[in-house]
């Protein structure tokens, strides 16, 4: 067994069982809880570890949650406050380049509150 293999195997990854899965998708309503599409709208749905398994983080519905395929791929490896704090960076970015104060206000919020608990540090917001 290569080295690489030891390692994923000692980890003891957990995916979701599909009553897990079918849990998870019902509580949130069958839609991505970022985006609120789902299939109905042409979309796949699944179902992610909000902390990352590889990072710890356990197969149990508290730890799931319902995402869309692109917004699974765009959480990539991240915890969900990671995702969302690199989403109101964007977002910030966009209105203030559009001008549109009440959104930049709110984004601004918004990250001086990641910020005033110390979380996802690692992700830097230039103002």
């Amino acid at each position: 067994m290569s080295m690489c293999m030891k390692a994923v195997n000692q980890k003891n990854l957990e995916d979701f069982p599909a009553g897990q899965k079918a849990e998870i998708l019902k509580r949130d309503n069958y839609k991505c809880i970022i985006c609120g599409r789902s299939e109905k709208d042409g979309v796949e749905l699944r179902v992610d570890h909000i902390k990352p398994k590889d990072r710890g983080g356990k197969a149990t519905v508290a730890n799931g949650v319902t995402l869309c395929s692109q917004h699974d791929f765009m959480k990539e490896n991240s915890d969900l406050t990671e995702t969302a704090k690199r989403m109101f960076i964007c977002l910030y970015e966009l209105a203030k380049k559009e001008n549109y104060e009440e959104i930049q206000d709110f984004c601004a919020d918004v990250l001086q509150i990641y910020e005033d608990h110390d979380i996802n540090g690692h992700i830097e917001w230039v103002r």
